[in-house]
């Protein structure tokens, strides 16, 4: 994994709120690029003590690990960023709400289809913000707050070739879900590193 990655993983975070680092760290430039300079790295490691732990304990350790062996320190601060907000439609949602023994399901594939059970559209506008055929942050603005069960279709520019006759992402979404992406500006929370080091091996 490139550091940007380790970053993005033990904060919590998407890959494109890691902002700026140095040219090996992986810095996503366009949200689809990495630097050629960029370097990866293979981590083992083992947690003393009970193994019954959090995910979040999990990634405190990294953070450690990341500012013992990487020297790694950075700072949190808000961006003006161009963005979409997922708004609905003018016609309203083309979903249902999902039954209340929904487990809460969401699975995508690479080429452009999401299937949902229980999903929510924080978890939707979070998929998008992953890069998936989409150039900005995507922010949840649809205030819907409930569990849904919904399917979407489109065409990814992101894999390579793709069905001719799959809408783009901007198409696909009002007339499947009856949602839409609306450009907007919009602060959003970035991590800036200040300062990494290559490390050493063992």
């Amino acid at each position: 994994m490139s550091l940007s990655d380790l970053v993005s993983w033990s904060y919590n975070i998407k890959p494109w709120q890691v902002a700026a680092g140095p040219a090996w760290a992986g810095i996503q430039r366009d949200r689809t690029t990495l630097d050629s300079a960029t370097k990866r790295f293979d981590i083992t490691a083992k947690a003393e003590g009970d193994a019954a732990r959090s995910p979040e304990e999990f990634r405190q350790m990294l953070r450690t690990l990341l500012a013992d062996r990487f020297q790694l320190a950075l700072h949190r601060e808000a961006r003006d960023t161009p963005v979409y907000a997922l708004v609905t439609d003018k016609n309203g949602p083309k979903f249902r709400e999902s039954p209340p023994a929904a487990k809460g399901i969401l699975r995508m594939n690479g080429a452009g289809r999401i299937t949902a059970s229980g999903g929510t559209m924080t978890q939707l506008a979070g998929w998008f913000s992953n890069a998936n055929g989409v150039d900005r942050p995507v922010l949840d603005e649809t205030g819907l707050t409930g569990r849904y069960d919904f399917a979407l279709e489109w065409s990814n520019p992101l894999v390579g070739p793709t069905d001719s006759t799959a809408p783009s992402i901007f198409t696909a979404l009002p007339e499947q879900l009856g949602l839409r992406l609306e450009p907007r500006r919009a602060p959003v929370e970035v991590f800036v590193i200040d300062r990494a080091e290559m490390p050493s091996e063992n």
